[in-house]
């Protein structure tokens, strides 16, 4: 299983759905996504924004496993520009 393959299952399992369920929400077909959560096959862009847009998850954890440009993890956008805000404080 490829680990976007894997990150997509979590998804799904977490969303309580069964393949043919989450499939369908993001307009694939069951089959496609089986090859995908396997990692015999990758997802496509649309796949992705689908699942993006649907589910609430960040892309480039989708992608890479991580949640930030930076490599750290944020809870939301104000958690992270508190963090941001903090650190420019800590430079001066």
């Amino acid at each position: 299983m490829s680990e976007i393959g894997y990150r997509i299952k979590c998804i799904r399992k977490e969303s309580s759905l069964n393949q043919s369920q989450f499939a369908k929400s993001i307009g694939i077909s069951q089959g496609n996504l089986s090859e995908i959560e396997m990692g015999n096959s990758n997802p496509s862009a649309e796949t992705l924004i689908s699942i993006r847009t649907y589910y609430n998850v960040n892309l480039n954890w989708l992608l890479t496993g991580v949640d930030s440009d930076d490599g750290n993890t944020y809870e939301d956008n104000y958690t992270k520009k508190l963090t941001e805000v903090f650190r420019g404080l800590n430079q001066i």
